[in-house]
This record gives C-alpha cells, structure tokens and sequence, in this order.
C-alpha cells in the first residue's frame, strides 16, 4: 500500500509509525521518501533494540533528522515527542483492531487536513468497527487491499478536522537530544 501511496503522488515532509514493532514499515516508507522526518514508536520497550538492530543491518540512520528514524516507547500516540512532531503526512499503525478502534480520534487528530493513515494488523471481519470508528475521526477511505484474511486501509483526513499543533515536525529543543 505504501508503493501504491508513492504511486498516486503522496508526498511525505513528515510521518510516525505506531506500533512499529520492528521496524520494518517504517524503514519502507524512508526508503519511499528518503527525506521525510520520521518517528516509530511501539509498546514495548524490547523493540528499542530491535528496531536499532535492524535499522543498521537496513541502513537506516537513526537520530531526528530528515531521513532518520527516531524511535519512542509508547502507548499509542501519549508520549511528549509524538505530540511534538504533529500534525504528520502519514501515521502507520500495524496493531490489532481493538487499538485501532481506540487511537482513531488521536490519528485523525495528529494528521494533516489531506493526511494519510495506513492502517494494518486487522482481520477482514473487523474492517467494518475499524472504519466506523476512523469515520467519526474525520477520516475516509482511500484505498484498501485484502490478504488472505487480512485488511490494509488508507484513510485520508477530511478537512476541517481540528490538529494538535500547528507546527509540522518542528522539535521542541529538548526533544532534539532525544
């Protein structure tokens, strides 16, 4: 789906990835575009390491610069930095429904008017709460792919939705020795 969004002419200054895991999603989308201010953050602290190890064996530069991953603990998007770095282009979110359901709001909110959420780690069954829930956040469906029983779904924020910040990626100067 991230190919599919380069393809119809996203563009992309800023981007998080919830959830992130090990990295992986994030690490596409900087390859995708390479200049972009990114962030991944997941739940578990043990993803710390993981994502640092697979950044290096993918080279993908770690830090806060543009093309560089920067990476945070983090129950959805309640973390200083996260909030920081909004409104974003894009928010990845590989998790389950049930967080989906429960962060929608918070996406819609941390996108730009037009921005993307890329939404993934649903079954097909649960596609229909999920987007329920993204609908009352101000979001619509831009494109879906099914695989096997699994959804991806690319919402764009609707405009006239209010955003946290007004700043896109700026970094307060305490969050830029993070």
């Amino acid at each position: 789906m991230l190919g599919e969004m380069k393809a119809r002419g996203t563009v992309l200054r800023n981007f998080a990835d919830v959830g992130t895991g090990t990295g992986l999603l994030a690490f596409a989308a900087l390859e995708l575009w390479p200049r972009s201010l990114a962030i991944a953050s997941d739940i578990d602290a043990v993803c710390l390491d993981v994502v640092q190890t697979n950044a290096a064996l993918n080279h993908i530069a770690m830090g806060a610069g543009a093309g560089e991953l920067t990476m945070v603990v983090a129950d959805g998007m309640d973390q200083p930095l996260l909030r920081a770095r909004a409104p974003y282009d894009l928010i990845i979110a590989n998790i389950l429904a049930g967080p989906l359901i429960e962060l929608a709001a918070d996406f819609g909110a941390a996108l730009v008017p037009g921005g993307s959420l890329l939404l993934a780690g649903l079954l097909e069954t649960q596609e229909t709460q999920v987007r329920a829930a993204c609908r009352r956040a101000g979001l619509r469906l831009a494109a879906r792919m099914v695989n096997g029983d699994w959804s991806i779904l690319w919402l764009r924020r609707r405009p006239g939705v209010a955003v946290r910040s007004s700043r896109p990626g700026r970094l307060p100067e305490w969050a830029r020795a993070w």
